[in-house]
């Protein structure tokens, strides 16, 4: 294969690995909490026999670099349930999954058989104690203040654990709303983050932007899937009419 495909080649598969991450971010434009990703890309210079010499140039690669997560929040909006809380600053809540430890701002709690507070998947929320929260079957009223503090008509039952950490951009994305944390990436109390009680935060998506960025992704991976073609019209041609010349 000449290296006019391999170049195409490597830009088409940049674009299908940005269309994919561009099409997961407009599937979840209105999930709760959800963060949109973005990918970055490099390219690289591949020395060929041909790129010495007077006029010359060497041959460039796309190369598929990373995704990253954007982390700016989303707008909040007021649902009045009194399970459902926002983060307003830089902060997580902490969630125990059963295998461990994860994070998320996807705040629409619930109460499962026990009383303890979990997230919808029944996932128990953690206290600042790192324990979870349970309310009484008789308690009715349940309020959150500014801080986290959980508490009911009979007196606080314990406070929202909320954190952060040194580099967001380390955290692993799983399971769409949910992170992890790596090895040596510091964690420590969110102290001035703001808890938004009966609201939650949205997805921080711009729908007509990722819309009209797909537009633009797919039309630039036809245009290339259409000089890959002409590419193997022009070489077939050629071989041809050395055929006929032999």
């Amino acid at each position: 294969m000449d290296n006019t495909k391999y170049i195409a080649l490597s830009r088409q598969m940049a674009l299908w690995k940005q269309m994919n991450v561009v099409s997961n971010n407009v599937a979840n434009m209105n999930t709760t909490g959800y963060k949109q990703e973005d990918t970055l890309f490099s390219t690289y210079i591949a020395q060929t026999m041909n790129a010495t010499g007077m006029g010359k140039e060497p041959v460039y690669f796309t190369q598929d670099f990373a995704t990253y997560n954007n982390f700016s929040e989303g707008p909040l909006v007021e649902t009045g349930n009194s399970l459902d809380v926002a983060l307003q600053g830089d902060g997580f809540f902490v969630i125990d999954t059963g295998s461990g430890v994860s994070y998320t701002r996807k705040g629409n709690f619930t109460l499962d058989s026990n009383g303890m507070i979990v997230t919808p998947d029944g996932y128990p929320v953690l206290s600042q104690n790192n324990a979870p929260l349970f309310v009484a079957p008789t308690e009715t009223e349940i309020m959150i203040t500014e801080d986290g503090s959980v508490s009911t008509e009979n007196g606080i039952i314990g406070r929202l654990q909320v954190v952060k950490f040194a580099d967001n951009q380390k955290l692993l994305k799983k399971a769409g709303t949910m992170f992890d944390n790596v090895d040596g990436n510091a964690v420590m109390a969110a102290d001035n983050v703001r808890v938004v009680h009966g609201s939650l935060e949205k997805s921080n998506v711009n729908s007509v932007e990722e819309m009209t960025k797909l537009i633009q992704l797919q039309r630039s991976y036809d245009f290339v899937q259409q000089m890959i073609d002409e590419e193997h019209d022009r070489i077939s041609n050629t071989i041809e009419t050395y055929s006929q010349l032999a």
